[in-house]
């Protein structure tokens, strides 16, 4: 402004009359740090450097995908029920899952509501071997976001995979760096969620920090069944295909192979036949007419057994054609249990039909020449019977070489080959991406079953899109406390009124915030207690990170006035912005108060916050002080009789 007017003429000077305002900082950006697919940016690496994405797309183009679980594993079951084929498919969790669970993290956190986040990626998750997590990249993570003045979140999506005490320890570290920078805030993970008591114990052990770094993080439990979809390689998921209609062909194989004993037993008892044959056509003939054939039984018995093993065999026989035929059909002709079927049942068919002289024909042969010695027994004509009963011999021992000759080596191995068939199914022992091809319709269940599958996670990254959520819905100031949880199924342990006491209020002062399930209400989080759960002060999670803005926007809204004249132009200008800032946040709810003097103060001046000293040393001092609203935590409702007064 022009002190000296040397010219003549008319000059114009624009005088500030109004303060300078304070933009409010973001109170809700997080920093994820873990392991990534990759992490190239323009094709640059961008490893261990904080990079601001806004959306899932980013972080994909950025930093890839989640790496495909390998292990798994799928069973299908096929049960008859009424003749008809039910099959249920069950997925099992991976037996070695993946530790590496950023992006599912990612996913977890803009579902609920998150924006604007940083990535730090520590590595790739494939350098220095498999599921290989290590605590000093992860550290090594959170000390690279020291030189980044945006994130007010911490969390570590991969740390679960680390031992006991490391765990814990990167938490310790991270409270410590936001009580050096006091513009952050950490949320904790509890290591295991198997049990209430024994987790609780054991965060509460290995966190040792005192109050003043406890108000700078707050720990959610349990850990949380999700909806996100599993990634993984099709070629890694084994299927196991158990089926009752298997059993059925097995079994209707083994009356088969028994039939085919019953056949070879006829072979092997031939030679004996045609002797009791032949002794009997001797005892006919010495005999006279009249006389009783003493040793007819002798001969009918064994005889008698021969044609009732002959019909078992083809009854079984042709149970089993038509088993394996039935099968064949089921399994659409196609694969080991319909190749095997088929085999079984031409099998079986040949040893009935084959070789011109059919076992229906030796049966009724060899009934008829009972009839003719019974009939001799009796009295009849013995000669004549007798007579009949030789002829027959050579017939019968025609028809019983018949069948010996369909016994042979072919015949042998077919039904064996086919007794192969177990209770396995025709999926049994492949790999999801070779069914693709074969069996399109299971190969979609199995997929959609696996993708039912949930995938459980640490409640961090969902918190995190939580209070981002909740801050723009409310402001900072709100509880991030009685609000759903979306993509999840359900909390992986179900916390009970009587054990969230001990969480909620602890003698150690460590809250931990529990995420509980509902009836009607749905899965919610239910609690906003900071570590520091017995401090009055910073005992509240939107207290706590209500003064974290406050102090960042008013510390960046007053840089402009270093090197300022410490004097009463420049204090008024300061109270001015920063009571403007504070009626704000009073407006909006934040604070509490039915006037905005009620609700806060800002003081600065000689006399009232410095010194002539003060000054002299160059430091201006302002004193803030604030009403923040609190959650009400416990609603107490009141009762009482009222006495009858008419």
């Amino acid at each position: 402004m022009a002190t000296m007017y040397k010219t003549p003429g008319v000059y114009v000077e624009e005088i500030s009359k109004f303060p300078p305002s304070v933009a409010q900082v973001e109170t809700a950006i997080p920093a994820f740090i873990g392991y990534t697919e990759f992490a190239l940016k323009k094709g640059a690496s961008i490893t261990g450097e904080p990079t601001r994405i806004s959306s899932l797309l980013e972080y994909e183009t950025y930093f890839g995908s989640a790496k495909p679980e390998t292990t798994i594993a799928v069973t299908i079951n096929d049960v008859i029920v009424n003749g008809t084929i039910e099959r249920t498919i069950v997925p099992a969790q991976p037996s070695t899952p993946s530790p590496y669970i950023m992006y599912y993290a990612m996913q977890l956190y803009f579902a609920n509501g998150g924006g604007p986040c940083y990535i730090v990626s520590v590595n790739n998750y494939d350098t220095g071997g498999a599921n290989n997590v290590l605590f000093d990249d992860l550290n090594d993570g959170l000390d690279a976001l020291r030189k980044e003045d945006e994130p007010t979140l911490l969390l570590f999506p991969d740390a679960k995979i680390l031992g006991e005490v490391e765990f814990y320890t990167l938490y310790q570290n991270a409270l410590l760096q936001c009580n050096d920078m006091q513009d952050r805030f950490t949320i904790i993970d509890t290591h295991t969620s198997e049990d209430v008591e024994d987790d609780s114990f054991v965060l509460r052990d290995r966190i040792s920090l005192g109050k003043d770094y406890l108000k700078y993080g707050a720990a959610y439990y349990p850990y949380l069944e999700t909806i996100l979809d599993f990634h993984y390689n099709e070629t890694t998921v084994a299927i196991t295909h158990n089926s009752e209609d298997s059993q059925a062909l097995a079994d209707e194989i083994e009356a088969a192979n028994s039939a085919l004993l019953d056949i070879q037993s006829v072979q092997n008892d031939s030679p004996a036949l045609t002797t009791d044959l032949s002794n009997a056509d001797i005892a006919l003939q010495a005999m006279t007419a009249g006389d009783a054939l003493t040793n007819s039984d002798s001969i009918v018995t064994p005889l008698q057994a021969i044609v009732d093993a002959l019909n078992n065999t083809v009854t079984a026989a042709n149970n089993a054609v038509t088993a394996g035929n039935d099968a064949a059909t089921a399994a659409d002709e196609d694969g080991p249990t319909a190749a095997a079927a088929t085999a079984a049942a031409d099998a079986v068919n040949t040893a009935i039909t084959a070789g011109g002289q059919p076992l229906p024909d030796l049966i009724t042969a060899l009934e008829g020449h009972i009839t003719t010695i019974e009939g001799a027994g009796n009295g009849t004509d013995v000669k004549n019977e007798s007579t009949a009963a030789l002829a027959t011999v050579a017939g019968i021992n025609a028809a019983l070489q018949s069948v010996i000759d369909l016994i042979d080596p072919t015949l042998i191995d077919a039904i064996a080959a086919a007794q192969g068939v177990d209770t396995n199914g025709a999926l049994d022992g492949m790999m999801l991406s070779a069914i693709e091809g074969t069996d399109s319709a299971a190969y979609n269940a199995i997929k959609t079953a696996i993708n039912a599958m949930p995938v459980i996670m640490p409640p961090s990254s969902a918190m995190a899109g939580i209070y981002a959520r909740v801050d723009n819905d409310r402001g900072v100031w709100k509880a991030p406390a009685n609000v759903g949880v979306n993509y999840v199924v359900k909390p992986s342990l179900k916390i009970t009124h009587d054990e969230q006491k001990d969480l909620n209020v602890h003698t150690t002062g460590k809250s931990i915030n529990a995420i509980r399930s509902f009836t009607g209400k749905g899965i919610l989080v239910w609690g906003a207690r900071t570590l520091a759960g017995n401090d009055n002060e910073w005992k509240y999670v939107p207290v706590r990170r209500f003064f974290n803005m406050v102090e960042e926007s008013v510390e960046k809204a007053t840089e402009q006035f270093v090197f300022e004249p410490n004097d009463a132009n420049t204090w008024v200008k300061v109270r001015a912005m920063i009571e403007n800032f504070l009626t704000l946040q009073w407006r909006a709810g934040a604070l509490a108060g039915a006037k905005p003097n009620q609700a806060f103060y800002v003081r600065i001046g000689l006399g009232e916050t410095m010194t002539a000293d003060d000054i002299l040393n160059g430091n201006m001092i302002v004193e803030i002080g604030m009403a923040v609203v609190r959650p009400a935590e416990f609603i107490v409702l009141k009762f009482s009789h009222k006495m009858q007064e008419a």
